[in-house]
């Protein structure tokens, strides 16, 4: 099996502990994984509980309904950590980009 999720920029702790995590709690509970994707993952339209999240809000949310990643990690970390990627995107909403800044100037 491959695990492909983690992006460059992830703690390398947390991506072993969830890979590590989610392993067990399939092996545990016999959870059986779904056919392999072919070709271009795209261009599958995917049930919503297996597409991934869009923003790191939706994931945040997720992680906080999360009933697995509570038992694996603890209420304290998930509430935590969940919390801190809330704030991350709070923050990340206030700044201005250099693309909104040329286009809405041009159009006042």
């Amino acid at each position: 099996m491959e695990y492909r999720i983690a992006a460059a920029d992830i703690n390398p702790y947390l991506a072993i502990a969830a890979a590590l995590g989610s392993g067990l709690w399939g092996i545990e509970h016999r959870i059986e994984p779904d056919a392999p994707v072919a070709g271009n993952a795209y261009d599958i339209a995917h049930p919503a509980e297996r597409a991934l999240p869009r923003t790191l809000s939706e994931a945040a949310d997720r992680l906080a309904a999360s009933s697995v990643a509570r038992k694996l990690f603890g209420d304290v970390f998930v509430d935590h950590y969940a919390m801190t990627r809330h704030w991350e995107e709070r923050e990340f909403r206030k700044a201005i980009t250099d693309w909104e800044l040329a286009r809405y100037f041009e159009i006042i």
